[in-house]
């Protein structure tokens, strides 16, 4: 009888001293988030602009917060011109000139803040060819691809790749030039694939500040697929607040050429 009684009061004395714990998570005011993206392809002379607007969300939140009432707007070479909205979920699209002689700057206007950011066209090289090989050391199940292009002999070159296949979505990758200046390189990319399996790649040419933007969100973003989903909010890019300069935007802006292939997995 005395043991149970004690049992009794050590549950009694448990229970009580279950309270929630409360964490309280500083919640910082949501930030615009703007991802602009021109792309010449190959050596057509328009190329399409297209600008996403989103905002941070909450931590906790998977949920995206989509900007549709912006104004978008992009000059160069004394011309302006407004990007207008294809849907509901913050995407701004429209077609462009493509020149690398010309500076690009982009101007967003959202609850009466003015956001701008300028850039140029980096051009890049055509992929030469692709390979594959099944007999990879990470694993046996994995079919490697690498795609090989011949980097100029200037210094300072960077390239952003994206895969595409319909079984596995999209992949991302970066590389620049200071180990393999003026050399044939090729680009490394591994998955489970299929004998019949198309995969697309796509080599864009990009500054040596996006390269380590990027690297910087990919190293430091928990999403192994698209970075730029959900962007740290460490990380600034090139944009600019015009009215309140602590009220930064996140993102890039960036104008790029580029070439694409695809492959059929054998």
């Amino acid at each position: 009888m005395r043991n149970f009684v004690f049992l009794l009061i050590t549950l009694f004395f448990l229970t009580a001293c279950e309270d929630p714990i409360r964490v309280d998570l500083d919640q910082e005011k949501p930030r615009l988030v703007i991802e602009a993206t021109g792309l010449q392809r190959e050596n057509d002379p328009e190329g399409i602009l297209n600008v996403r607007l989103t905002k941070t969300s909450p931590f906790f939140t998977e949920e995206e917060i989509f900007v549709s009432n912006a104004t978008v707007e992009v000059s160069f070479g004394g011309n302006n011109f407004t990007v207008p909205a294809v849907d509901d979920l913050g995407t701004y699209q429209t077609l462009i000139p493509m020149a690398d002689s010309l500076t690009y700057k982009l101007n967003v206007k959202v609850d009466n803040q003015n956001y701008q950011a300028t850039t140029q066209l980096v051009k890049t090289v055509p992929i030469d060819y692709v390979t594959q090989d099944e007999n990879t050391s990470i694993d046996e199940d994995l079919v490697s691809i690498n795609a090989y292009f011949t980097d100029p002999e200037e210094l300072g070159n960077a390239y952003y790749f994206q895969f595409y296949s319909e079984r596995h979505g999209n992949a991302y990758d970066n590389i620049d030039d200071q180990l393999f200046n003026g050399n044939q390189i090729s680009t490394f990319y591994a998955e489970e694939f299929e004998p019949g399996d198309e995969l697309f790649i796509m080599i864009q040419g990009i500054s040596l500040q996006f390269d380590t933007y990027y690297s910087t969100i990919s190293a430091l973003s928990s999403n192994s697929g698209n970075p730029f989903s959900s962007p740290p909010a460490t990380v600034r890019g090139n944009f600019e607040n015009l009215d309140n300069p602590d009220n930064f935007a996140l993102g890039y802006f960036r104008i790029s050429q580029a070439y694409q292939t695809s492959y059929i997995i054998e």
